[in-house]
C-alpha cells in the first residue's frame, strides 16, 4: 500500500477524483432550450391599426455557444384585429422568423438577456379592394429577456422585443411575451 502512495500517476489519480465533481457540477448540461409564449404585440408607427394590443405567439430554440452567450431562432406571429386595418391591409397577420445572438446575465434569481439579430417577416391579410396581400421584408430584432427559473430545467420566460420590418405603410412593431422555457 506504501508503495502505491508514493507512486505520483496514482497520487494524481486520487486527486482527480476529488476535484472531478466540482468540475462536472460548474458545466452546464442544458445547451440546448426551447420556448413557447404567448402575449400581445402590434405596430408602433401604423396610421391605422397601431397599439400592441393584438394577440402574440412565439415559439423558440437556441443552443449556448459559449458562457452565457446564445444563439436563438425565434418563430412568431401578431394577429391583428380583424375590425380595424393595419394601415391598408384589413384582417392583417404579421408572420416572422428571427435569429439572434444573445447575451445573459446572472442576476441572482433570475438570469436577464439581450438579443440582438436580423428576421425575415411576412404581412399578409386583404386591401380595400379585396384582393390578398402578401409582402415580404427583412428586418432587424432587439429584444430582453428575462428567465426565471422553476426546476432545473424549466423556467418561466418573459420576453420583450422591438422589430424593424421594411414594409410600406409600416415599419416598427413591439410585442411582450411571457410563457416556459425548457432547457436540455
Amino acid at each position: 500500500m506504501s508503495r502505491l502512495l508514493r507512486n505520483p500517476l496514482f497520487v494524481l489519480l486520487v486527486a482527480g477524483l476529488f476535484v472531478l465533481p466540482g468540475a462536472v457540477a460548474a458545466q452546464d448540461y442544458n445547451s440546448y432550450s426551447v420556448s413557447l409564449a404567448a402575449g400581445l404585440g402590434g405596430s408602433l408607427d401604423a396610421d391605422s391599426g397601431d397599439g400592441i394590443e393584438n394577440t402574440a405567439l412565439q415559439v423558440g430554440f437556441s443552443f449556448v455557444t459559449e458562457p452565457r452567450t446564445l444563439v436563438g431562432v425565434r418563430l412568431g406571429r401578431i394577429d391583428f384585429d380583424d375590425d380595424e386595418p393595419l394601415e391598408s391591409t384589413f384582417g392583417p397577420e404579421l408572420t416572422y422568423l428571427t435569429l439572434a445572438g444573445e447575451y445573459r446575465y446572472n442576476e441572482g434569481v433570475y438570469d436577464s438577456g439581450v438579443y440582438l439579430g436580423i428576421g425575415g417577416y411576412r404581412l399578409e391579410g386583404t386591401n380595400f379592394a379585396g384582393s390578398e396581400v402578401d409582402d415580404t421584408a427583412f428586418g432587424a430584432v432587439l429584444g430582453f429577456t428575462g428567465n426565471f427559473p422553476i426546476t432545473r430545467r424549466l423556467a418561466f420566460l418573459v420576453e420583450l422585443s422591438g422589430h424593424f420590418a421594411d414594409f410600406d405603410d409600416t415599419q416598427f412593431f413591439a410585442i411582450g411575451h411571457g410563457g416556459l422555457s425548457y432547457s436540455f
